[in-house]
């Protein structure tokens, strides 16, 4: 599994907002082993923080079979 940490920066692997979650995201608490990683809006164009959940955080914007994820959040790079 990916090693989600605080100030690590994610877009979306779609490469756009969905209705509910931003495009790209700054992680501001995660606790190991919780359901949801706490983020805000990278732009800060809104701020509210969100919620989502752990399992749309990914290292790469590829599968291990090398082929493109079609959704979540995968890693940009850190604060």
């Amino acid at each position: 599994m990916h090693r989600v940490e605080v100030r690590q920066i994610y877009t979306t692997c779609q490469g756009g907002a969905t209705s509910h979650f931003p495009e790209t995201v700054v992680v501001r608490s995660y606790e190991p082993g919780a359901q949801t990683v706490e983020v805000t809006d990278e732009s800060g164009r809104d701020p509210r923080t969100f919620d989502i959940p752990v399992s749309y955080f990914h290292a790469t914007n590829a599968t291990t079979a090398g082929r493109p994820r079609v959704t979540g959040y995968y890693l940009m790079g850190a604060l």
